[in-house]
């Protein structure tokens, strides 16, 4: 199956951080980022937010935009960060009240998911965490993300949920900050249309070895969804693909191919200085680059390579394609 290449339409906004809110270029409508993406060679989809980049009141122009710029809707995000409602967590919120609205949220975003033929959405707990001890009821709030999770993947079964993993922020401490607790989270939920999305950056804050991330997913059937960034781990900086993490980002693509995955290549990216388009299209660039080394290198030469157990001469044969051509 070729890859699929997407990136979110909000690398195209204005990109606001937060000494300078509005970003350091003027925003645009969804409508002009979804037509700025269609430009970029490779690109073939966009994730978009719920609510936020698409809305109840724009899913016509969104839906058109879509089809007149020839993309697809890869994912839809679910936004439970960017109200004050969130303030205390979304899906293991105290108050039963806000953990309805969030599942009722998800259960929307799922249905404009199926509309915009994306098949799946992303649900990022941003806010579902901790920033002091003795804050939170840990063992209550574990069990109300399994409920809320599991009445959100039940609700509609041909549109998978894929819950995104990070460390920290907005909270000091956030409950699903590892590939492996999001693995625990699915299977204890135990439905087959919820797994994990992997962010690179994310993986990379949480300390882990993102190939190692991936393995351990798609071994239990859960790697459902990938967002591809790049930073210097002490912060989700959103960086160009390879900008950084170059070996490591060559170690993934050697176990993406092994493990089959099939799903977006999806840039979560953000270019707060830097053109979008052009970060964007390198960052493709880039990825089409690593996948073409380790083709030439060869797969089965690398498993047999990593076999025999001497890291130093396959660190040397990668070296000899890398450096030497």
């Amino acid at each position: 199956m070729p890859i699929r290449f997407s990136a979110g339409v909000w690398a195209f906004d204005g990109c606001g951080d937060r000494f300078m809110l509005k970003g350091y270029r003027d925003g645009k409508p969804v409508a002009d980022r979804i037509k700025e993406a269609a430009g970029i060679p490779g690109l073939s989809g966009v994730e978009l937010n719920y609510p936020g980049d698409v809305t109840d009141g724009n899913l016509d122009e969104v839906e058109e935009a879509l089809k007149e710029n020839g993309l697809q809707a890869s994912i839809i995000g679910v936004d439970h960060t960017g109200q004050r409602k969130w303030q205390y967590g979304s899906l293991a919120a105290p108050d039963d009240g806000i953990r309805r609205e969030a599942v009722d949220l998800a259960r929307r975003a799922m249905d404009i998911a199926a509309r915009l033929g994306a098949g799946q959405i992303n649900i990022w707990l941003g806010q579902d965490g901790f920033d002091y001890c003795f804050q939170v009821d840990y063992p209550k709030a574990w069990g109300w993300l399994v409920e809320s999770l599991g009445e959100i993947a039940g609700y509609r079964g041909d549109v998978r949920v894929c819950v995104e993993y990070k460390p920290k922020e907005p909270r000091t401490h956030s409950y699903i900050n590892s590939a492996a607790k999001a693995l625990l989270l699915v299977q204890e939920v135990g439905r087959d249309n919820i797994g994990v999305t992997i962010d690179v950056g994310h993986s990379l804050n949480a300390g882990e070895n993102v190939a190692e991330a991936l393995c351990l997913l798609a071994s239990h059937g859960k790697m459902f969804h990938f967002h591809f960034n790049d930073n210097y781990r002490s912060w989700d900086d959103d960086l160009l693909v390879g900008s950084v993490h170059l070996m490591e980002y060559i170690e993934l693509v050697y176990w993406l191919q092994k493990v089959g995955y099939d799903g977006w290549y999806s840039l979560d990216v953000f270019p707060y200085r830097e053109d979008p388009v052009k970060v964007c299209r390198e960052s493709i660039a880039t990825l089409q680059g690593i996948i073409g080394l380790v083709n030439r290198m060869g797969v089965s030469k690398l498993d047999d390579l990593i076999a025999k157990g001497d890291v130093i001469n396959t660190l040397a044969f990668i070296r000899q394609h890398i450096l030497t051509g």
